[in-house]
């Protein structure tokens, strides 16, 4: 996962720390909430108990940061919210202004809009997928149903939870766990977490 920020904690010796943000948002692990206009908030969560860890020296990398994305891309592109070290634990809350910006600003792949908008944008649903019936796994269906659909998707590949406006119907089923109606949490398994990248994860919701 390629992170402007996980490169700022390499630098300060700080393994694995930011990732989802904002209103209401309460996260105890790396949260990204998709919301309904479009605009994306996320908290990234990591444990902040070494004695080296310096916490004013990282927010204000992460300051910094920010205020040069927003000279090229605008004020509202991408915002912080709050960032504060509590209990030996970090919790850093970002919002930005679209999906573009989180991809620009992190260097990963986010997606949010219809169906057939992902399918008109390139993407090929090309994975296992799972049903939702009543907040729990259903079975698996086949992609060509998925794609058949109207409802709206989110399309991501990162070790993340991952919040939308709406109930999950379909979640591709590789590396993915429904946490509740409105939440997927994306895992890599331990033989796979060897750096390479993940493969696109597709949360199909109404």
């Amino acid at each position: 996962m390629k992170k402007i920020i996980s490169i700022s904690l390499v630098c300060l010796m700080i393994a694995g720390l930011f990732s989802a943000c904002g209103d209401s948002l309460e996260a105890d692990r790396d949260t990204v909430y998709v919301q309904k206009k479009g605009k994306v908030i996320c908290a990234a969560v990591s444990d902040f108990d070494k004695e080296y860890y310096d916490a004013q020296e990282l927010e204000k990398y992460v300051e910094e940061r920010v205020s040069a994305y927003q000279q090229e891309h605008g004020k509202n592109s991408v915002v912080i919210d709050s960032f504060a070290v509590e209990n030996g634990v970090a919790k850093l809350y970002m919002k930005y202004k679209d999906c573009e910006n989180y991809q620009n600003f992190n260097e990963v792949t986010l997606f949010s809009g219809t169906v057939p908008q992902a399918l008109a944008a390139g993407y090929t649903f090309n994975a296992p997928f799972t049903q939702i019936e009543d907040g729990k796994a259903a079975g698996n269906v086949e992609n060509t149903t998925v794609m058949d659909t109207d409802y709206k998707v989110v399309i991501l590949s990162e070790k993340v939870d991952v919040k939308v406006d709406g109930t999950v119907q379909y979640m591709s089923t590789d590396y993915t766990t429904l946490k509740s109606k409105d939440t997927v949490s994306i895992a890599v398994p331990e033989e796979e977490g060897d750096g390479s990248e993940m493969s696109l994860v597709y949360i199909v919701y109404k």
